[in-house]
């Protein structure tokens, strides 16, 4: 049996490699249309299901963590407006090691102090340097209120902080000055730490910064003004604040404002601003003086023009010189009037002789003086009157209170010839 059955082992050899072959010639066909339909139908049921947990459909980048962090300025925050601006200047370093390290500690700073969401971002580090420009190294290493003034009007910033990181005796020490510009007092900040490159160091220092703004920060009062004259100067405490109506973020409390105009009555309202109200006032400026009911008269016109001509020199006008010449030729005849009156009284026979005290020649020389004085008096006053009436009347032609002198220098003229001629002679 042993020699029957040896014979037969290499046919089953045989046959299991047939089996092997028979098994690795499968139709491969079949497995990739199989593979295929697997690879289509995945995407298809995984957006039936809601996705595979991946949302793709959005091109617009995650958000980054950066100078807005914290502080939600869209439209749809409506008191984005009355938050207190802030401006972070810059960051100074006196070592190189705290240096290399400015850019992340500027980072981490800004990241505190709108981290609070107490503060409105006034302008990014950039356009602080350019708008300050060759100012901003100075102010950057300003540490009192004197310097801290001018930037912070230039940006517009409520509140306004500088740092310094440097190597002192307690260590490596950040320092930060803010300015507040309603106060207009500056307060300082520090912290120490082992190396510019600790996170916790930096982190440290943020949560100081801010603290220190929530503590001074305070809402904004929207203040609105409307005017009625569009040239019209509204000044809101100390600050000139626009032109015609205007809107302004003002800091709460008691505040005056004053609207005047060119020819307008200045008007001046003091308001008590409550934290983040919004106020609006209506100023009604009036012409000064009474206002005219319909268009203008030409003559009314032309008195306004004269009033604001300038004015010649009296002494520069001719009339001024005649009237002294009339004053003059008035006297003389006063004078000689008197001299006549005398001789008219010693025209009698005092002595009882039967003869006049005076001579024939006297006489008629009295005579010809009394003719004199009167002619006198009548040039000068005449001369006197008119010369008087052109210096009164031509620089207020059209004003009825001026045209009251002409007859009282006449009156006192006649008056004066009344005297005279009264006279015997």
């Amino acid at each position: 049996m042993r020699g029957l059955g040896a014979p037969r082992a290499p046919h089953s050899v045989a046959r299991s490699v047939a089996i092997q072959e028979g098994a690795m010639r499968i139709p491969v066909a079949p497995v990739t249309a199989l593979l295929a339909l697997v690879l289509l139908a995945a995407p298809s049921w995984a957006q039936e299901q809601g996705g595979l947990g991946l949302d793709l459909t959005s091109d617009a980048p995650a958000e980054q963590q950066g100078m807005d962090m914290g502080l939600d300025l869209r439209p749809s925050n409506p008191n984005a407006d009355l938050l207190p601006r802030f401006a972070l200047v810059g960051l100074y370093a006196t070592e190189r090691a705290g240096a290399q390290q400015a850019s992340s500690w500027l980072e981490a700073l800004a990241r505190g102090a709108l981290s609070s969401a107490m503060v409105a971002q006034a302008s990014d580090l950039v356009e602080t340097r350019e708008r300050l420009a060759e100012g901003h190294d100075a102010a950057v290493r300003c540490a009192e209120a004197a310097c801290f003034a001018e930037p912070a009007e230039l940006l517009d910033a409520d509140l306004l902080t500088t740092a310094r990181l440097s190597l002192e005796d307690a260590g490596w020490t950040l320092r930060t000055w803010t300015y507040d510009r309603d106060l207009r007092v500056v307060h300082e900040d520090f912290v120490t730490g082992r190396n510019p490159r600790d996170e916790d160091f930096a982190n440290e220092a943020a949560a100081m910064l801010s603290k220190r703004l929530t503590a001074l920060a305070r809402p904004r009062a929207m203040l609105t003004v409307n005017v009625n004259v569009p040239q019209a100067v509204v000044k809101v405490g100390e600050r000139i604040v626009g032109v015609g109506s205007v809107e302004v973020r003002q800091a709460p409390g008691a505040v005056a404002v004053e609207v005047s105009a060119d020819e307008y009555g200045t008007q001046t309202r003091t308001l008590d601003l409550m934290p983040g109200a919004r106020e609006t006032v209506d100023v009604m400026l009036e012409i000064s003086g009474p206002a005219p009911d319909g268009p203008p008269d030409d003559s009314v016109v032309g008195v306004a023009s004269s009033r604001k001509a300038p004015q010649k020199s009296l002494f520069k006008r001719p009339a001024l010189y005649t009237v002294l010449v009339g004053l003059a030729a008035v006297g003389a005849g006063v004078v000689m009037g008197m001299a006549a009156k005398d001789v008219e009284k010693r025209g009698g026979d005092a002595d009882g002789d039967g003869m006049f005290d005076v001579t024939r020649k006297e006489r008629l020389d009295a005579q010809s003086q009394a003719n004199l004085a009167t002619a006198l008096l009548v040039g000068g006053g005449a001369v006197t009157a008119g010369s008087v009436a052109w210096l009164v009347l031509v620089p207020a032609r059209s004003a009825p209170a001026s045209t009251s002198v002409a007859p009282g220098s006449g009156g006192g003229a006649s008056t004066s010839l009344h005297i005279m001629v009264g006279g015997s002679f």
